[in-house]
C-alpha cells in the first residue's frame, strides 16, 4: 500500500458528491453558454473589474499558494484585489491571467476570472461573470491559439452529474475585435467523452476490485494488492466485501440515478498487517453517498466533499 500526498492545488480534479448542500453545483452560471452566439460582454477601454468580496473565512494556506505578481499585467489584476493563481498563457503578444476572489475548504478558487491582455491593453474576460470551481460554467483550459483568437473549454454539469465528472464541456472561440474587445465567435458543446449513450448499469449482480482511493486534498491511497479489497453487490439489496484481511456483508439501496445507500456492515475482526487503508474503509463506510459507473469503472463518494473510491471489474472466471 502506498499513500502519496501532493502539493495544495487550487484546482482539483476528483471527488464525486453526495447531497445539495455539500456536493451538488450551486449556482448555473454557465447558462450564458447555451446561446450559440453569445453577446459579448466586453467592451473597448473597459477596467479591470473589482474582485467581489466573499463573506468567508478563508484558510491561510489557500492564500500563502497563490502567485505572486510577476508581470505588469500581473500586478494590474492584484491592484483589482484578486489572489493570482495558476500559470499565466503567454503568446503572440496575447495573456491570459486567472484570479480568484476566494476559495472553499479545498483551496479550489471560488469567484474567479481569466483576464486577457493583448500587448499590454485589457481586452476582456473570458465569463460575464465570475465562477465557481466545479460548477455549471466554471472554466477549464484556455488554449491560445494565434495573436487574435482563443479557445476556452468550460464545464457543463447537469442536476445529476457528479463533481468529478461533468456530463457535458462547452467550448467557446474568442477572436479580438478590430477595436480590441475580446468577443465570443462560436460555442459548441458536446459530452465528454467518458459520457456512455447509454444509462450507466445497476449495480445488482456486478463484482469490483479497489484500485484507489483519492481524497479531496489530493492524497492518494492504493492498495498493494488489488483482490483484497472487493465488494460485490447482489440481487435483494445484499452486499458482501472483503476489506484486507477481514470480511464483511451487509445492505445497500439505491433511491435514484446516482444516489446509494450502506447499512451498518458486520464485519470480521482480524489483525490485519497494515490497517491504514482498512481502517479508513470502516470508518467512512456509511458516508458513501452516491455513484457513477463511468469508463467501466465504479465510483463510490463520500459525503460532503470527503473523496472517491475508485474500482474496476473483477473478471469473471472461465
Amino acid at each position: 500500500m502506498t499513500s502519496r500526498l501532493l502539493p495544495v492545488t487550487l484546482m482539483i480534479i476528483a471527488t464525486l458528491c453526495g447531497t445539495p448542500v455539500a456536493g451538488w453545483p450551486q449556482a448555473k452560471s454557465g447558462s450564458w453558454l447555451d446561446d450559440a452566439k453569445p453577446g459579448s460582454w466586453n467592451k473597448r477601454g473597459t477596467a479591470i473589474p473589482v474582485a467581489p468580496k466573499i463573506q468567508a473565512t478563508v484558510d491561510p494556506r489557500c492564500r500563502e499558494a497563490k502567485r505572486p505578481p510577476q508581470l505588469d499585467e500581473d500586478k494590474r489584476v492584484s491592484s483589482r484585489g484578486w489572489d493570482l493563481v495558476g500559470a499565466y498563457q503567454g503568446g503572440w503578444g496575447m495573456l491570459v491571467v486567472r484570479g480568484t476572489a476566494g476559495y472553499d475548504g479545498m483551496c479550489r478558487p471560488l469567484q474567479f476570472q481569466d483576464f486577457v491582455f493583448v500587448k499590454g491593453v485589457f481586452a476582456g474576460t473570458l465569463s460575464p461573470r465570475p465562477m465557481d470551481s466545479r460548477s455549471d460554467g466554471a472554466l477549464n483550459r484556455v488554449s491560445l491559439q494565434g495573436a487574435s483568437r482563443l479557445t476556452a473549454e468550460y464545464a457543463r454539469y447537469d442536476a445529476k452529474d457528479p463533481l468529478c465528472c461533468p456530463s457535458r464541456l462547452t467550448h467557446v472561440i474568442f477572436e479580438i475585435a478590430a477595436d480590441g474587445a475580446l468577443r465570443p465567435a462560436s460555442v459548441s458543446t458536446a459530452p465528454t467523452q467518458s459520457t456512455s449513450s447509454t444509462p450507466s448499469p445497476g449495480l445488482a449482480g456486478t463484482s469490483w476490485q479497489l484500485v484507489k482511493f483519492q481524497s479531496s486534498d489530493d492524497t492518494t491511497l492504493t492498495p498493494d494488492d488489488r483482490s483484497k479489497y472487493t465488494i460485490e453487490f447482489m440481487a435483494g439489496g445484499q452486499f458482501a466485501a472483503r476489506i484486507d484481511c477481514n470480511r464483511g456483508s451487509g445492505t445497500w439501496t439505491s433511491s435514484g440515478a446516482s444516489q446509494i445507500q450502506f447499512g451498518p456492515m458486520a464485519v470480521t475482526r482480524a489483525q490485519c498487517p497494515d490497517p491504514s487503508l482498512h481502517d479508513q474503509i470502516l470508518r467512512q463506510w456509511g458516508n458513501i453517498t452516491s455513484y457513477v459507473v463511468r469508463n467501466g469503472h465504479l465510483f463510490l463518494a463520500l459525503k460532503a466533499d470527503g473523496g472517491i473510491y475508485e474500482f474496476e471489474p473483477i473478471a469473471k472466471r472461465k
